[in-house]
């Protein structure tokens, strides 16, 4: 099979054509992509040796793999514990995060709970656009942030894929949910997902306290932007001694890829991370939490129940070939690209 593989030493991307179809586990099912999505972490692992040790191995035996964390295509193959596919259905989901075959290929292989049945009246490039940003969104609204219904939610930066999830996912919890976005997201936000209030970050700035003054404190913020500046505002917004921050952009992932090794990179990861969450309880008595994707079978149906209701639809930018790789890798770093990157594998 054809699949892109990302190499240690050369930190390039490239597309080989005699690549092995993965095998698959009882509980697994193998998907012929269709279509797959460029993501940060792929692009740092594969760019930058973000976690390259996990990905490649250690250092003396590197090696290549195949990033993909996301996809949509047709099961080719189910496992013999598997329960509910059957070969021909159209599916989308997520690759497991630590894989070395991920779904940049022809063909890759998911745990079973982590790929739902594709709407017919949605687009292999749409579909493929959900699983990793909704399952992160899941995370860092469902789990960490423990949102209820009643309760408000701040989302900042909610014109992006995880953003768009974490609107849709406290709407559907039965907060209620202000969001900063682009202007031309703005609108999106509220006719599809629902929020009550979008804010235009460009004309207004990420002054939180004006712009959501009429419905702060929050019970909770979920930051996908990431900045001292953004952190700093949410907190600030959030109700004494039960309000959550939750942020996507933890220093773990940072700290793992130092030149340290990973397990220094991990300790100072948890002890920085621990160090926050003291000084935010301490001085605004709220609650520090940081949120990072994991497979989920109960958030995979929560997920596939919005993607059904037509209530989440995570915006496309652009879709390019598999030989397209680098190229794809290129615009998602670019802050003037929109909407997710997509690859198209194979035609069908």
């Amino acid at each position: 099979m054809r699949a892109a593989r990302a190499c240690a030493e050369t930190r390039r991307v490239a597309v080989v054509a005699d690549c092995e179809v993965p095998a698959i586990g009882a509980r697994d099912v193998l998907v012929e992509v269709r279509c797959a999505t460029v993501n940060h972490i792929d692009v740092n692992a594969a760019r930058d040796g973000y976690a390259v040790d996990v990905y490649a191995g250690a250092p003396n035996a590197r090696r290549a793999w195949t990033p993909g964390r996301e996809f949509s295509g047709v099961v080719r193959a189910v496992g013999a514990k598997t329960r509910g596919w059957r070969v021909g259905d159209e599916c989308y989901g997520a690759t497991a995060p630590t894989t070395r075959r991920g779904a940049w290929a022809t063909y890759a292989k998911a745990p079973a709970h982590a790929v739902a049945k594709k709407p017919r009246g949605m687009t292999h490039e749409e579909a493929s656009a959900i699983p990793f940003a909704a399952l992160t969104a899941h995370r860092a609204v469902m789990e960490r942030g423990r949102a209820r219904a009643g309760e408000r939610v701040c989302v900042l930066g909610g014109g992006g894929a995880v953003g768009t999830a974490a609107c849709a996912l406290a709407k559907s919890a039965g907060c209620e949910v202000v969001t900063t976005a682009r202007a031309s997201d703005a609108v999106r936000l509220r006719e599809v997902i629902g929020v009550d209030e979008a804010h235009d970050y460009e004309r207004e700035g990420f002054s939180l306290r004006r712009a959501t003054a009429a419905r702060a404190p929050f019970d909770l913020a979920v930051d996908c932007v990431g900045t001292a500046r953004t952190e700093r505002s949410a907190i600030e917004l959030l109700k004494y001694g039960v309000g959550r921050y939750v942020t996507l952009h933890g220093d773990l992932g940072k700290h793992i890829a130092s030149e340290r090794g990973m397990v220094y990179g991990a300790m100072r990861g948890v002890g920085e991370y621990a160090r926050k969450a003291t000084i935010t309880r301490w001085q605004r008595d709220v609650g520090y939490e940081q949120a990072v994707m994991r497979l989920d079978p109960d958030a995979m149906i929560d997920i596939a129940r919005l993607v059904d209701s037509g209530k989440l639809r995570v915006p496309v930018g652009e879709v390019l070939a598999l030989e397209d790789i680098e190229r794809a890798c290129d615009l998602l770093r670019d802050p003037a690209v929109f909407g997710k990157i997509v690859v198209r594998v194979s035609e069908g």
